[in-house]
């Protein structure tokens, strides 16, 4: 751009000379006007980027991409559509965006096989708006609000409540300053630092198998062996997250990226909760790595303390990975209660739409309510995204086991389809 705009000047110069019509205030007008025209490329440069990073889209580097051939190998997870524009100033943008999420079920409990129709709580349906304004050259304010819509949300969804009406949350309400070179600090209501388990699931099956496994079918009651009716246990009592700081009201802050890919954060919330997480996400050609170590003080009801590692890796060009994690606490009643997954998946191009993912996992947790009681999940899934869209189809199986000492309680396998619009 600065030798386009040195050769323009220098041919303004010659045409003045050959012509002698042209005076030097007018040459001097011209060249000012090039240069306005420059920073006003400049800032709608950097407004992109702020769009892009609101977006979810990340920042072209010269380490992501060492050669034409080595990015072909690379499959591309990050292709959602960027969010519509509703406002642009001279140092803000102003974007609406959401998502609908739909899944059917089929659930089999071992005394009844019942359908249900519901909105998922694996990336609920939500609609989503965000500002961004750039404060100076350094600092960018921007604000996010996030509602949750859901129509039979499965945590309140049961064999003897189907249709429990439509569920409506105020997910995230957030006012976050940022620095490349400071961090970033938030304040509302958000996700805690230690929330890491759909960021280093390198999978591709995130919104159809999280690592959190019982967020398929949280609501749904095991069946008593011995009575052959319901019980009053649900999946989330021993498989879902819910021991964990999540979207709470919280001061959060998160560093720089520091050597090669380390991240620090933490969170401080209401009644003496707080959270810590390292994340460690370095750069590399062949390898996508993603690992996350966090602490959580009085993260939910009888626990004092919660520790997570996740580790996820995937091999850039055959698309194949392996994700863990291990979790354990400690309970006021003197329990430990621990629990691990393994996961392994396939990320490849089956055809033109967009990527496809193959994962397997297996899980196990005990003491997670009472001392002796062991909890078991495995989940076989499938998912399909299409880029053109924005749009993700999956389709998978999962079954939950529970062995307790107080109760004798059938296993559950719960057969999934569902969709998901992003927009």
């Amino acid at each position: 751009m600065k030798g386009t705009m040195k050769f323009l000047v220098v041919s303004l110069l010659l045409h003045a000379g050959a012509a002698s019509a042209q005076s030097i205030e007018q040459i001097e007008a011209y060249e000012k006007r090039i240069n306005e025209q420059q920073q006003q490329l400049d800032a709608m440069r950097e407004e992109l980027e702020a769009l892009k990073r609101m977006a979810g889209v990340p920042e072209a580097s010269v380490e992501q991409h060492s050669s034409p051939h080595d990015a072909d190998q690379v499959i591309d997870t990050d292709t959602d559509h960027e969010p519509f524009v509703v406002r642009r100033s001279d140092n803000g943008v102003l974007t609406l965006g959401g998502r609908l999420h739909r899944v059917i079920m089929q659930v089999d409990d071992g005394a009844s096989t019942n359908g249900f129709f519901m909105d998922s709580d694996q990336g609920p349906t939500m609609l989503r708006a965000d500002i961004s304004s750039r404060v100076n050259s350094g600092w960018v304010l921007s604000g996010a609000l996030e509602v949750g819509i859901q129509s039979n949300r499965p945590y309140q969804v049961s064999q003897d409540n189907p249709n429990p009406g439509t569920d409506i949350t105020v997910r995230e309400a957030d006012i976050e300053l940022k620095s490349d070179e400071y961090g970033t600090l938030s304040f509302g209501r958000g996700f805690s630092a230690a929330w890491t388990v759909p960021e280093f699931d390198l999978s591709g099956t995130v919104p159809s198998a999280l690592l959190a496994t019982g967020n398929l079918a949280p609501g749904m009651r095991f069946v008593d062996r011995a009575t052959n009716e319901l019980s009053d246990i649900r999946v989330s009592t021993h498989f879902a997250d819910t021991e964990r700081l999540l979207l709470v009201d919280r001061l959060r802050y998160d560093s720089p990226s520091f050597g090669g890919g380390f991240q620090l954060s933490g969170t401080l919330a209401a009644d003496a909760r707080w959270d810590a997480a390292l994340r460690f996400y370095p750069t590399n050609d062949n390898w996508t790595i993603r690992a996350a170590a966090t602490y959580q003080h009085k993260p939910f009801q009888d626990v004092d303390d919660r520790y997570e590692i996740g580790f996820s890796a995937r091999h850039n060009e055959t698309g194949l990975n392996l994700t863990t994690g291990l979790v354990s606490g400690e309970a006021r009643d003197g329990r430990d209660l621990s629990a691990y997954i393994i996961k392994a998946g396939w990320l490849t191009n089956l055809n033109s739409l967009g990527y496809t993912a193959f994962s397997a996992d297996y899980s196990f947790g005990s003491d997670a309510r009472l001392t002796g009681d062991e909890a078991e999940s495995i989940g076989i899934f499938v998912q399909q995204k299409w880029d053109a869209l924005g749009l993700d189809l999956y389709g998978g199986l999962r079954r939950y086991d529970v062995d307790r000492p107080d109760i004798a309680l059938k296993p559950m396998n719960v057969f999934a389809m569902g969709a998901m619009y992003t927009f």
